[in-house]
């Protein structure tokens, strides 16, 4: 009963954060002076598809509110085609996190999009939009510190790098610089924008996550009661 309270815990845990990461992400795009590789692709996808009849779709209304290609929605076709790929070429690694991030991710953004609306970031000055992006990169980390310590799965998107790695025998590091650029080059020819708050994000995402992972992992053991779930595997 125990382990099913933590599993219960931990899928909410997983929530928040993927919602915080969506919020800062909402941030990024609502600066426009760039953000991460990810999400430039998906804004560049969503500039594109948004062109089509796609966007007449009655599944596109229902998850944009409207007869748009948001981001949000371009972002689940992502990670819908990614979670097939996987689902063919490695199925174990998918957990119940990366079904979450399917079906879950794009509306959020639409949401964190909509909610940063309400503050007027299109007229602050490249200055502000700066320290925003800032911002935007370090709710990221905290969002990802939580989603990493819950331990339930990670998005599509954080899912292939990996496989590429085992795949062909390549350093990890080298298989994302490789996999982020290759977003970055997409996005920009699609028309997502790539600028001061690109260069901030990729300098500044990576540090921030490897600070607050450890703080991460402390607030979901005090919810999840970690030690209490270890132990009473170690009984059972």
């Amino acid at each position: 009963m125990n382990k099913v309270i933590n599993l219960i815990k931990r899928l909410i845990l997983f929530f928040i954060g993927m919602s915080i990461i969506q919020f800062g992400v909402a941030l990024f795009l609502k600066t426009s002076i760039g953000s991460d590789p990810f999400t430039v692709f998906t804004e560049g996808l969503a500039t594109v598809l948004d062109k089509t009849a796609l966007k007449d779709f009655s599944i596109v209304h229902m998850i944009a509110g409207r007869a748009e290609v948001t981001p949000g929605v371009a972002n689940m076709i992502i990670l819908i085609v990614l979670f097939i790929g996987i689902l063919i070429v490695d199925m174990k690694r998918i957990k119940i996190g990366t079904l979450i991030c399917v079906v879950g991710v794009g509306p959020i953004i639409d949401l964190g999009v909509k909610a940063v609306s309400y503050f007027p970031i299109d007229s602050a000055n490249i200055f502000v939009k700066m320290l925003l992006v800032l911002l935007g990169c370090f709710i990221i980390a905290v969002g990802f510190s939580i989603i990493s310590a819950s331990d339930i799965g990670v998005a599509p998107n954080d899912i292939v790098p990996f496989i590429i790695k085992d795949k062909l025998n390549f350093q990890y590091r080298w298989v994302r610089i490789g996999f982020d650029a290759t977003f970055l080059i997409i996005g920009f020819i699609f028309g997502g924008t790539i600028g001061v708050g690109t260069i901030i994000a990729m300098l500044a995402t990576g540090p921030f996550i490897q600070l607050l992972l450890p703080y991460g992992k402390k607030v979901v053991d005090f919810i999840v009661n970690s030690k209490e779930e270890s132990e009473s595997t170690i009984i059972a």
